[in-house]
């Protein structure tokens, strides 16, 4: 039985072949200038070395090489809007209003614990305070998450101290309890990661801002799972957190739909990922 995640990489490889785009038997691009709509420099470069993305694994390139790399797909959507009005992707993303928004990747989100702190994949920030802060997800939810790995580190739950409830988010901290006891399971979901980031926004006086899950939805067998699990999580931490959901393709059609946008960016978008 072929996989969800083994499905979509033989789309993309698909999409490789037409265009003449070398890779290995792992699906990584032997350029990463093949993998991205134009070449990563200057401020985007900046910002993805913020993260892993660029780091070689043990016994292969780094993860951005991947043709169902999900810094990949960020790149490939969001760097076009760097220095552009982002009016179109705010409504695109169904948030009312814009202003002066300024895009990075990797933003950090720190929690005042130690260790790295969690980084958002897009960030979008005004100098009004507005902040948007996009997880992204590509074929990462195809994957079932180990049982038996912990969830949330030791150091989210120090002795006599519930972090969470303490910057005025009661029903993050218990979702969060649940998940480190056990109480709750997410197969697809890394809700433990949307829990990091509503800390971090409300560590860095963003406890407004607005956090969107955008996933790649594809037709895979787990799908109804991922979606119920989404579900899960939205009733849970309604309504004192902001989170919204959105699927790749839904952003896509209202970009689309949008006036004024470069023809040559939506055609890559749509032989690349929305064929």
């Amino acid at each position: 039985m072929v996989t969800g995640k083994t499905a979509l990489l033989r789309a993309q490889r698909r999409w490789a072949d037409v265009h003449g785009v070398r890779y290995d038997a792992r699906g990584c691009v032997r350029d990463l200038a093949d993998n991205l709509r134009v070449p990563l420099a200057g401020a985007a470069l900046e910002d993805v070395r913020r993260g892993s993305e660029l780091t070689p694994g043990a016994s292969g390139p780094a993860r951005i090489y991947s043709l169902c790399s999900s810094a990949a797909l960020v790149v490939n959507v969001f760097e076009y809007w760097r220095g552009r009005d982002p009016t179109p992707l705010v409504s695109a993303l169904g948030i009312a209003g814009s202003g002066n928004l300024h895009l990075t990747f990797e933003e950090p989100l720190p929690t005042g614990l130690a260790g790295d702190a969690p980084t958002t994949d897009v960030a979008l920030a005004g100098a009004d305070g507005r902040f948007i802060a996009i997880e992204s997800k590509y074929g990462e939810w195809l994957t079932p998450r180990p049982r038996n790995k912990q969830t949330l580190k030791g150091k989210y739950f120090p002795r006599g101290e519930r972090i969470w409830e303490a910057v005025g988010l009661p029903r993050a901290q218990s979702l969060a309890e649940d998940l480190q006891a056990g109480r709750e399971r997410f197969k697809l979901l890394n809700a433990a990661q949307l829990l990091k980031h509503a800390l971090g926004l409300a560590k860095n006086g963003r406890r407004t801002g607005v956090l969107v899950y955008l996933y790649y939805d594809w037709p895979a067998p787990e799908a109804p799972t991922h979606r119920s699990e989404l579900d899960r999580v939205l009733a849970r931490l309604h309504p004192e957190m902001d989170l919204r959901v959105l699927t790749y393709q839904t952003l896509f059609r209202s970009l689309r739909d949008a006036p004024g946008l470069d023809q040559a960016y939506l055609d890559y978008l749509a032989r690349r990922y929305f064929a």
